[in-house]
């Protein structure tokens, strides 16, 4: 009994220690306006989408990516339980080539543990990869800001988490640069990468994810 008590002491405190999931509900009229979007002008599948948090959600696709035909299925919040909530409304109908990811801040902000996200994130490319084994995944490093200094460490744990996934499977690209391009020499948010409220990227910042995702729109398309 002694010993069973022993292996099963850990589980038990990494249940209690796990933050809930947020009701997905909240967004449900943000994923109704995808539904309406594309029922009013069906996006042909096999193409760019573009899926996550406020980052994504904030990016203006037709000013930073002029030439890129693509779409945009960021939800400001989210949590990647919620994208995976909604992951066949928001990405999986579409079929996609390519996939840009980047979420998971607000998980760790929220007091999930890296194990958490990291589970939530194998949910993520375990469906994407099933509904088109040949699709390219391109995951933005979750990015230091000066909002959030208090998490620096756990954020980047979880990079690392997300790095080792890639490193594991040749459709998945993981850019460091949305962590490293962000910090200064003595290792401090840019500021002026961030809008007043610190956490949100300002245009210079945005100018960093266009130089570090370009090449990646400048190959070959995955034939299908």
């Amino acid at each position: 009994m002694r010993i069973f008590l022993t292996l099963l002491l850990p589980a038990l405190l990494s249940v209690a220690m796990a933050a809930p999931d947020p009701d997905p509900a909240r967004f449900a009229n943000e994923i109704k306006a995808f539904d309406a979007a594309d029922a009013k002008s069906p996006p042909e599948k096999g193409g760019i989408v573009f899926t996550g948090s406020s980052s994504i959600r904030m990016l203006k696709l037709a000013k930073v990516f002029p030439d890129l035909r693509a779409l945009n299925r960021g939800f400001g919040g989210s949590h990647i339980s919620e994208v995976n909530h909604y992951l066949d409304r928001c990405v999986l109908r579409y079929e996609p080539a390519t996939v840009v990811f980047y979420c998971g801040g607000n998980d760790l902000w929220d007091k999930k543990t890296p194990e958490q996200v990291e589970e939530d994130f194998t949910e993520f490319r375990t469906r994407l990869f099933a509904k088109v084994p040949e699709a390219r995944l391109i995951v933005m490093a979750i990015r230091p800001s000066p909002a959030r200094v208090s998490i620096r460490e756990v954020e980047a744990a979880m990079n690392l988490r997300f790095k080792k996934a890639a490193e594991a499977d040749k459709r998945i690209t993981f850019v460091s640069g949305s962590w490293d391009r962000f910090l200064d020499a003595a290792g401090k948010p840019v500021p002026e990468l961030f809008v007043k409220d610190g956490l949100h990227m300002s245009d210079a910042g945005y100018a960093i994810w266009k130089e570090l995702l370009t090449p990646f729109f400048q190959q070959p398309a995955v034939s299908r």
